[in-house]
């Protein structure tokens, strides 16, 4: 086990994508590759005066677990020309997003999905054939703009945190201890519908059969 975390601030996550403290402390931000790193000293130290929602999780085991996602912000939002050098192109499907990210369709699969590995990539000809639901764009520009993120759902405390080698501070175990009737409203960042669930600060899945749908709820 490297002597690597990443800070983590759920109030912050977009989508089901989790936020982490950027570099030199420059806000936070979804993509891996600008996460302030930490060794374990210095997460424990910030873990010791951590808000509720805020927790140091270990780097390796989130770097395990990445999927490469496409935010909307930084490719096209319409079908492009059909003059791609290289001849291959991807679709994503139209006003559909979890947080920013958008949903790339697997035509073997038939099926749709935020992880831009498991894309479909077509030469023209397939392509200009698509429903006119999904946006056609060449690869290379989703490419270039994919980032690696992590999924709230993934994440294991028991591994990553405290088998990680970090303590949980008193104040957090006091306030974990609490039992609150309570619930809180939260909107399904994939389908839109209403959940209501005990923790006021991350969202911790659908209850609907939609993509964001916990099988546990």
């Amino acid at each position: 086990m490297k002597n690597r975390f990443y800070l983590a601030c759920f109030r912050d996550n977009v989508g089901s994508n989790v936020s982490f403290q950027r570099k030199e402390y420059s806000g936070y931000n979804t993509d891996i590759d600008q996460a302030h790193v930490c060794t374990l000293e210095e997460a424990q130290h910030h873990y010791n005066y951590a808000r509720e929602y805020d927790l140091p999780i270990s780097a390796d085991h989130v770097d395990a677990l990445v999927v490469w996602k496409v935010d909307h912000q930084y490719i096209p939002t319409e079908t492009q020309p059909f003059t791609d050098i290289h001849n291959t192109y991807v679709a994503f499907k139209k006003g559909l997003w979890d947080g920013n990210d958008v949903y790339w369709l697997n035509i073997d699969k038939c099926s749709t999905s935020t992880d831009f590995d498991d894309t479909s990539i077509f030469g023209h000809s397939v392509a200009k054939k698509l429903d006119s639901s999904y946006v056609v764009i060449p690869f290379n520009l989703a490419d270039k703009a994919k980032r690696r993120t992590f999924d709230f759902k993934k994440l294991n405390k028991r591994t990553m945190v405290s088998g990680a080698g970090l303590k949980t501070p008193e104040h957090l175990k006091k306030v974990s201890r609490k039992k609150e009737d309570t619930k809180t409203r939260f909107n399904c960042p994939e389908c839109g519908k209403i959940n209501w669930q005990h923790n006021p600060y991350d969202f911790e899945g659908c209850n609907h059969c939609c993509h964001g749908w916990r099988e546990s709820a």
